[in-house]
């Protein structure tokens, strides 16, 4: 990551450029440019920031009003937040229309001495709006002289440090760890939170991008499975008339399904179990001229059946015979009719093999 450091000064506009490697900021290069008049958009367009990540600004110390205070403690937060009820009717005007830092000039055990640091914010603002319209907004609003005097007036009096090596270190020094900056407040660098909202921006919109992108392939599997289970159905329905022609209306298709089938193990399992032509065959052949069989029935335990016989004796006997081929046989119900011939009604039961 690239810094470039101006360091602009009454008579120059000093560059110099630092690359960030393993969290030390080293110099790569250093240019300076000689400044006529007052500065402008057209001599910020010239310097070489191409490919600078950040840019830092070094004010010329005529641009800053200096106050020295001192206070009986020496926490720089503690500082901060009181200079500005110290520095009321020292500074031209109301302290809320300065942007304040400080440098701590000296410690000690009972308070300190400090260099405050203002500047007016309507000429900050403007600085910062000239420097961004030529795509240069510091992230860092600094003072190279303020450093190089350690913050005592008596240095700040003497003529500004020129030696271009030693203002490079100071630059160095100040982007590592700056002892004040002046964007701070309202007129704090908000560039990094602009790029955050931009990436999240972008962020967002190809995760838009992106859901639109599986809604619209959900939707498109949605309705082709849809349509295939639209030809199943229907095929199914289909079989379904064929087996069982006698439904005309089809609701659900697999209830109804289970339901006939359930119904037709059932009647299977009625009338399986008793094979009605071989018993009826059985008892024919037993060749009794004297008995007639007018009814048969059987309900897949007992076998049930009814006829006239001559006497009780032809009764008796039809029961001795088919002894041999069922069990459990038992004469229920018997008596004579009008024309002489026995009425009767034998139970009985298939023997198992």
């Amino acid at each position: 990551m690239k810094t470039g450091f101006i360091d602009w000064t009454e008579n120059n506009l000093n560059l110099y450029v630092f690359e960030k490697r393993a969290g030390q900021y080293n110099l790569l290069d250093s240019s300076s440019f000689p400044l006529e008049g007052e500065l402008d958009t057209e001599a910020l367009n010239s310097l070489p920031v191409a490919r600078c990540d950040n840019i830092c600004l070094s004010v010329p110390l005529d641009l800053l009003t200096l106050r020295e205070q001192a206070f009986p403690f020496s926490e720089k937060d503690k500082i901060r937040d009181t200079l500005p009820f110290e520095l009321e009717g020292v500074l031209l005007g109301s302290t809320s229309d300065y942007v304040i830092d400080h440098i701590i000039i000296e410690s000690y055990e009972v308070g300190s001495r400090v260099l405050a640091v203002c500047m007016e914010k309507s000429r900050l603002k403007k600085i910062i709006d000239m420097f961004s319209s030529a795509d240069l907004e510091p992230k860092l609003i600094t003072s190279l002289d303020a450093r190089l005097s350690g913050g005592k007036s008596e240095a700040l009096l003497e003529a500004a440090v020129s030696d271009a090596a030693i203002r490079a270190e100071a630059a160095r020094q100040e982007v590592s760890g700056p002892l004040i900056n002046l964007r701070r407040d309202e007129l704090a660098y908000m560039g990094d939170v602009v790029k955050l909202v931009g990436k999240l921006r972008m962020t967002a919109v190809l995760v838009l991008i992106l859901l639109i992108v599986l809604a619209a392939n959900s939707t498109f599997r949605f309705m082709t499975l849809k349509k295939e289970h639209k030809l199943f159905t229907d095929e199914i329905d289909g079989i379904y008339r064929q087996v069982f022609p006698e439904d005309k209306k089809i609701i659900d298709t697999d209830r109804q399904f289970r339901g006939n089938m359930n119904m037709l193990i059932k009647k299977k399992t009625a009338l399986g179990g008793v094979p009605v032509l071989d018993i009826m065959k059985d008892i024919a052949e037993q060749n009794n001229k004297n008995v007639t069989l007018h009814e048969f029935s059987a309900d897949g335990k007992n076998i049930i059946i009814k006829g006239t016989a001559k006497s009780f004796e032809d009764v008796e006997a039809l029961k001795n015979k088919i002894a041999a081929l069922f069990k459990e046989i038992k004469v229920t119900d018997s008596g004579a009719t009008v024309d002489k011939l026995i009425n009767f009604t034998i139970v009985m039961r298939e023997k198992t093999a």
